[in-house]
């Protein structure tokens, strides 16, 4: 895909530089010339140019791509600038970084519905690891049944997945084996392969870097991790 990455601080740099080394055509627009000199060697592309000039922003291959993801959290003017020439001058797809819920009105009136706000949402998931040691992450459901990926509990290491009761209880399935492609990982970036548990023809040895994907009430993932 092709995306234009618009702002990079700590989240649009991240961002960048992530969806650059997962193979996607990608273009990092700062007004701030260093910036876009320090990250030349990390994201497939760089501009620096005057992101609340429409004039600027119309020399980008906006037609060509996939998304725009403006990333200015805290420069609130240069944030809804930028936005509302963006969508002025046809752009479709956007997402917003929001850095307060005035930010994020005023992003929707002026049409841009998909929004985050990268410290609440890290702050959330981060509490959930928190409380549950040995969650990697975790996808709320509802306030009590969640989606995590976890790391194996000692007992099951040694056993063939095959071995494993995929259904806990009512409230709780083992959705997915990952584990570590040691080929294609690399110091930057790790790549991972998974099986179904349930319809897998593989019957893979459980080892300690090998992490599971549950469903269920979050009691029941606690109590699973503590065995």
């Amino acid at each position: 895909m092709n995306f234009i990455i618009i702002g990079l601080g700590n989240f649009g740099a991240s961002l960048a530089k992530k969806l650059t080394a997962l193979g996607h055509d990608v273009i990092g627009v700062d007004k701030d010339m260093a910036k876009v000199e320090f990250f030349k060697d990390k994201i497939k592309n760089t501009v620096s140019m005057d992101i609340t000039d429409i004039h600027a922003l119309k020399t980008l291959p906006l037609k060509d791509c996939d998304m725009v993801v403006v990333c200015i959290g805290h420069d609130f003017g240069s944030s809804v600038m930028t936005t509302a020439l963006l969508k002025k001058l046809g752009v479709q797809k956007i997402y917003g970084r929001e850095s307060a819920l005035i930010h994020k009105t005023v992003l929707n009136a002026i049409g841009v519905s998909d929004t985050i706000n990268p410290e609440y949402d890290t702050a959330i998931a981060f509490a959930e690891k928190l409380i549950m040691p040995g969650v990697w992450s975790i996808y709320t459901i509802s306030d009590d049944v969640k989606i995590a990926e976890i790391s194996i509990p000692d007992e099951y290491i040694g056993k063939k997945h095959s071995q494993i009761d995929i259904n806990q209880s009512q409230d709780f399935r083992i959705l997915a084996l990952k584990y570590p492609d040691k080929k294609q990982s690399t110091p930057l970036l790790d790549k991972w392969l998974s099986v179904d548990m349930k319809n897998s023809k593989e019957d893979l040895l459980l080892e300690k870097d090998m992490r599971f994907i549950i469903m269920g009430r979050k009691k029941d993932i606690d109590d699973f991790l503590k065995q």
